[in-house]
Formats: C-alpha cells, sequence, structure tokens
C-alpha cells in the first residue's frame, strides 16, 4: 500500500511545525523528539509533534486518503487496510520531511505488514529512503530503522 504527500502540502506543515517545535514537544508512545506522525483516523495524514496553536491544526493529507477529496468508501478501504478497523499512527523523521520540502519533492510512504519505508521522491525518482519498524500497539516504542540513499 503506497500514500503520496505532495510538497504543497508538505511545506505548509513543516513551517508550521518549525514555528511550534522550539515551543514544545509532544511525546507520543514515550517519542519526545521533533518529528511527524503519520495518523489513520478521518484519512490519513501527517501532523507535527510540536506544540498545537490555538485553532485549528495543521495536517497535510495524503493524495489517496484526503476525505475533503476522496469518497468516504475509498480513503476507509485504504486505512483499515493500512491500520486495521482501529485508529493508528506512525512516527516519521523530520529529517524526511525536511529533506523533501528542501528539495522542492513528494514524499511516498509505503507499508508492509511489520515496516513502513518514507521515501523522498524528486522529479519521480526516489532521492533517499528510511525503513523502519511498525508500532503494533500504543505502548511500542520499537525505531529500528534502516536508511538507504
Amino acid at each position: 500500500m503506497k500514500l503520496t504527500f505532495p510538497h504543497a502540502r508538505l511545506k505548509t506543515l513543516w513551517d508550521e511545525a518549525v514555528r511550534q517545535w522550539p515551543v514544545s514537544v509532544r511525546a507520543m508512545n514515550d517519542r519526545n523528539l521533533p518529528g511527524f506522525w503519520l495518523v489513520g483516523s478521518q484519512g490519513i495524514y501527517l501532523v507535527h509533534s510540536g506544540a498545537r496553536p490555538r485553532g485549528s491544526v495543521t495536517v497535510a493529507y495524503a493524495n489517496e486518503c484526503d476525505p475533503l477529496k476522496v469518497p468516504v468508501q475509498s480513503w476507509l478501504g485504504i486505512k483499515r487496510a493500512i491500520f486495521g478497523d482501529s485508529d493508528g499512527r506512525e512516527f516519521v523523521d523530520l529529517v524526511m520531511i525536511g529533506t523533501a520540502v528542501d528539495a522542492g519533492a513528494d514524499v511516498e510512504v509505503t507499508f508492509e505488514p511489520d515496516t513502513m519505508t518514507v521515501t523522498v521522491v524528486e522529479k519521480g525518482t526516489a532521492s533517499i529512503r528510511l525503513q523502519s519498524l511498525r508500532n503494533r500497539g500504543k505502548d511500542d516504542t520499537t525505531s529500528g530503522r534502516r536508511a538507504e540513499t
């Protein structure tokens, strides 16, 4: 299963994150690091781990799971294939999103049963990949990673 996050959405999210990380970093699954959470809930989106400003939260929806643009039957099927019937979340290293923003690139995220691979895609070509073990429970803090360039 593959999800695509376009550069324009990533840039907006990145700009908000950079403003909020110095204020505070929200911990999830015992991770107290600046970064991003890929969340499966109402659609699938990225949200930063920084302090939440007043008002609406900035998120970057995956093209395939944007509830504002994709019929519910379509995005819900994808969300269930990745996270099951429950909501879920996976950590995405800030280096991956920052690299994509700096390069004017998109990010693709692919899922296997036990791994998630984040890829920066510049002009249709993968420039960097980061593979990590998937979270299997809300208390799971596994973070085995393998980077490829």
